[in-house]
């Protein structure tokens, strides 16, 4: 019997209490927290409307009388059926059609947007704000659209960065741990020799993928505004091949530079010097006898292209290898951070890098470019 009674729907005096009760709330409820009152916004906004509507109809009887005479317009008002009550009371349900018709779709799309909110606070970035066609949500819902994406993008790339380098850092410790077992009794001084450099090298190489993890970190997290300055790219590109060159002594190079010998860019050196000596490693190092590079300027477009007569790169693997901690070969050493490294410092140049088909050599070609600037 208490289940059915409870079960049985509200009376209507009951009902009519219960909104009352929630009305009130609404409007007496002054939390930072609360939520936001349908009833508080509509009848704010009717009101506003209504003194508007008010306003214009009292300018509208104003002239009215002045150019028919207020006796004319007195004695129109009174032969009205039903004198001047119908009149107000149509053009206050008229505006409070008009607000609501107003009013409502912006009231919804706040509703959808502080759930969107509330979603992201509680970190489930893969919620979307609907896409809204009012001039004062629209807006809105594309930036909160735009920052759950990113918000997506860096905890992927935090998780990527947190994956590799754990799996990067086992070989080298791993390595330093045998190392200094054998210091604890070495069998001879050799073997005490061998295992401090093996230590030595070890340091040496987790030094370096902490500074690229910490390089491609800032890249990725802080969207590390370049610090752009104009730069001769003929004398530059020569200094990079140049202090390149010992990585392939015995490679044959072919250089060529389609701009004038004046041309400059507006570029970060310290950034791009670092993604062009990646690339011509790369060449140097997967190279059989040579390695291309093609300077040009074009359409206010700077555009490199390193090409080398190595193995090259598969089609399927060309987008895959920009990924941070993928090496298609893993016995030539390194950690899969240089490209990914290399794409971020093109993105903060508003630039691209694309691993594209050979032209003139059968290995690989990685062509790079960003604007000039003025």
């Amino acid at each position: 019997m208490t289940a059915m009674r409870e079960a049985a729907p509200l009376s209507a005096y009951r009902y009519c209490k219960w909104r009352w009760l929630r009305f009130r709330r609404s409007w007496t409820d002054t939390r930072a927290d609360r939520i936001p009152s349908w009833s508080k916004l509509y009848v704010r906004a009717y009101l506003h409307l209504l003194g508007l509507v008010t306003v214009v109809l009292a300018g509208a009887l104003v002239v009215l009388a002045s150019a028919l005479g207020p006796g004319v317009l007195r004695h129109a008002i009174a032969a009205s059926p039903g004198g001047i009550l119908p009149i107000a009371g149509i053009a206050c349900a008229v505006t409070a059609y008009a607000a609501y018709r107003w009013i409502r779709p912006i009231w919804l799309d706040l509703v959808m947007v502080r759930e969107r909110a509330i979603d992201f606070t509680g970190g489930r970035f893969n919620t979307r704000a609907r896409e809204s066609h009012s001039v004062f949500i629209g807006p809105l819902a594309r930036t909160l659209n735009a920052l759950a994406a990113r918000m997506e993008r860096l905890i992927a790339a935090q998780r990527d960065l947190t994956n590799g380098i754990s799996h990067e850092l086992r070989t080298p410790l791993a390595r330093t741990r045998f190392a200094l077992e054998i210091l604890r009794d070495p069998g001879s001084a050799l073997e005490y020799e061998s295992a401090i450099a093996s230590i030595e090298q070890d340091v040496t190489e987790l030094d370096e993928l902490i500074d690229m993890s910490l390089t491609y970190a800032r890249l990725e997290y802080s969207s590390l505004q370049s610090n752009l300055e104009p730069t001769p790219l003929a004398a530059w590109i020569e200094a990079q091949v140049r202090d390149s060159a010992v990585l392939y002594a015995d490679k044959e190079v072919g250089f060529t530079i389609e701009l004038d010998g004046e041309a400059r860019a507006a570029m970060d050196k310290r950034l791009m010097s670092y993604a062009m000596r990646n690339l011509l490693r790369n060449a140097g190092k997967y190279a059989h006898s040579r390695v291309d590079i093609t300077l040009t300027l074009s359409h206010g477009n700077v555009s490199i292209a390193v090409e080398d007569d190595g193995p090259g790169v598969a089609a399927a693997e060309r987008e895959r290898i920009f990924d941070p901690f993928v090496r298609l070969d893993r016995h030539t050493g390194g950690y899969g951070l240089g490209l990914a490294i290399t794409r971020q410092v093109l993105h903060a140049h508003q630039g691209r890098i694309v691993a594209a088909d050979p032209r003139v050599l059968p290995g690989a070609r990685f062509e790079l470019s960003w604007p000039a600037g003025s």
